[in-house]
Formats: C-alpha cells, structure tokens, sequence
C-alpha cells in the first residue's frame, strides 16, 4: 500500500538513480556511487564505496540496482541504527541535493 507521497518519492528516488548510473547499465556501481557523493561536495573512498554497496547488494553482483539502491536509501532516511557509516549519510546527501 503506498501513498501518493510515498509514490512521489519513488519517483524522484528513481531519477536520482538513473541520473547517477552513469553507464546506463540500470546499475550504480562503487565507482557511481563516489561520483554521487563528490557532486555534493562529499568524499568516499573506494573502501567505503564498495562497502556501501556490498551492504546493500541483494543480488552479489557487487552493483546496486534500483531496489537495492531503494533499500539503501530507506535505510538512511529510517532507523540510524541501520547507517553503517558516513558512506550512506554521504548518499542520502546525494538524493536530497539532486
């Protein structure tokens, strides 16, 4: 059962991810992810970037796909016990400045 806003933020999420798969590929891989965070204005390493997603990463294709990077993103918006680290943080940055 999803709202209109919860539908509204789907929506915008959805952009955020296509606007950061840089490749096309339907996927955010570590390396799209650190491009995320550095346009605005964050830094996240490799480590952190790869860490990010294997957290995230449903599948074990070491990429995030929408869902994933849906769930990602719900995390970091919910419960803070659930943030594994300023990698995430840098994320939800990401989609609220897009």
């Amino acid at each position: 059962m999803s709202s209109p806003t919860s539908s509204s933020c789907s929506s915008e999420l959805e952009k955020v991810f296509y606007y950061f798969d840089e490749n096309g590929d339907g996927k955010i891989s570590p390396a799209e992810l650190q491009t995320c965070v550095r346009t605005v204005g964050g830094e996240l390493s490799e480590e952190e970037a790869q860490a990010a997603v294997e957290a995230s990463d449903m599948d074990g294709d070491g990429m995030l796909g929408f869902e994933e990077f849906q769930k990602l993103m719900e995390a970091s918006n919910g419960d803070e016990e659930n943030i594994r680290g300023e990698h995430e943080q840098g994320a939800e940055r990401c989609l609220r400045d897009v």
